[in-house]
């Protein structure tokens, strides 16, 4: 074991709590912006245009790809990777804040209000997508594979159980009936992020003891496309995550399918959101020591199952006579999107040597990217047809991506990755 690991090791556990930490905050202030819930909502107070709420998966993700194959190179090469996680953390905060203010103290009209949020929107995603690309090399380097199981189900576990508490306490005092006040509802969600931030300058990271050059950026995407070409695993695992994204382009759209089908408005949201991060939580504590005790394959193939469902259960709902009391299922089964997120991260973490891992992250982001730019176009569908039409669609073709998971290796029994 040489000094590095030593060093790796003796900290680990500081580390650890520190991971959670940060993870618990981005939880609590997660829910207050919660893509599924929140954000179509508060659009929708001021457009009705299908194309504009498309716009959201394509931003968020256009967003965290960007920064993320950009600066990938740069952290490889980085001796310590923490300063990035400090500074995109903090990043992170502000736009929320912004946007807080903005609604609070602005009077303005409701295509500003939409041009407004947008850019604070996009710029939130490109801070996040740097801060998840920090996320995954920090942890890579720092976190036993394991340990990481653990660490998601226990952070993830606290997190939502205090999230809950909180937006039970507080968020009926900002939705009653079908308004909201979504200025003091966007600073929550800045506040927790700020305190997210605060908590990353706890970590203890050793330096890397290369001293290679940055190589420059076009060789270096250059090299991380060639990994499609020679890396048969990944190349299946690429086309398993574009075929399981293409149910993403139609999440902002379940809260607008509820309210116009089954008469849903903004005080459900309270019931949505607890039912969403109960799933979560308690998600993320089954499948992450499923995932530690079997390997991220079982588990991945399990919640991309649950995810191509998630549509038909949407359009099931929406025939029955007491759908309304029981749409809250469709935001349960949504509970698991941040637990299939950290699972596709770690599988790629354990697929990938531990030297080429934000080239495999980098390149991950892409990948997630390919079917959300046509998340407008989703929209468009969605308001030239219908709901239902759109999310059948997507279903099949997340159901595509289950019977494809079936190629993948195990890495844990074919000793690839770190």
């Amino acid at each position: 074991m040489d000094t590095i690991e030593k060093e790796v090791e003796q900290h680990e556990k500081r580390n650890l709590i520190v991971f959670a930490t940060n993870q618990i905050f981005m939880r609590l202030g997660w829910i207050f912006k919660t893509e599924s819930v929140v954000m179509p909502g508060f659009l929708d107070v001021y457009t009705l245009s299908g194309f504009i709420r498309g716009l959201l998966p394509l931003i968020s993700r256009i967003g965290q790809s960007i920064p993320q194959i950009l600066i990938a190179h740069r952290v490889a090469k980085m001796p310590r990777k923490r300063m990035v996680f400090v500074l995109s953390a903090f990043g992170i905060t502000l736009p929320w804040l912004v946007l807080a203010l903005t609604l609070e103290f602005g009077r303005w009209s409701n295509n500003t209000i939409v041009a407004i949020f947008l850019t604070l929107y996009g710029l939130h995603w490109l801070t996040y997508g740097s801060n998840v690309l920090a996320h995954g090399t920090l942890q890579g380097k720092l976190i036993r594979p394991r340990r990481r199981g653990r660490l998601l189900a226990y952070a993830s576990l606290i997190g939502c159980t205090l999230a809950i508490i909180i937006v039970w306490l507080v968020m009926p005092r900002w939705v009653r009936g079908d308004t909201a006040n979504y200025a003091w509802i966007f600073g929550m969600t800045g506040m927790f992020f700020g305190f997210a931030a605060c908590s990353s300058l706890f970590f203890r990271e050793p330096s890397d003891d290369h001293s290679a050059q940055t190589v420059p950026f076009l060789k270096y995407l250059s090299s991380g496309l060639m990994l499609l070409r020679y890396d048969r695993n990944f190349r299946i695992f690429a086309i398993v995550l574009m075929l399981f994204y293409t149910g993403w382009p139609i999440f902002p759209h379940y809260t607008v399918f509820g309210k116009r089908t089954l008469g849903l408005v903004s005080r459900n949201f309270v019931t949505l959101l607890i039912a969403q991060n109960t799933v979560s939580g308690l998600g993320a504590l089954v499948m992450g020591n499923i995932a530690d005790r079997h390997g991220n394959r079982i588990v991945m193939r399990v919640l991309i199952f649950v995810a191509a469902c998630v549509p038909l259960l949407a359009v099931g709902l929406s025939r029955l006579p007491m759908g309304a009391h029981w749409y809250w299922l469709v935001y349960a089964c949504l509970g698991f999107t941040p637990v299939s997120g950290r699972i596709l991260t770690n599988y790629t973490l354990e697929i990938s040597p531990q030297a080429k891992h934000p080239q495999y992250l980098g390149l991950l982001s892409v990948l997630q990217t390919v079917p959300l730019l046509g998340s407008p176009v989703v929209g468009l569908l969605i308001d030239r047809f219908s709901f239902e039409s759109v999310f059948i669609t997507c279903s099949i073709l997340v159901f595509c991506s289950v019977l494809l998971t079936f190629r993948l290796i195990e890495p844990r029994s074919e000793n690839v990755g770190r």
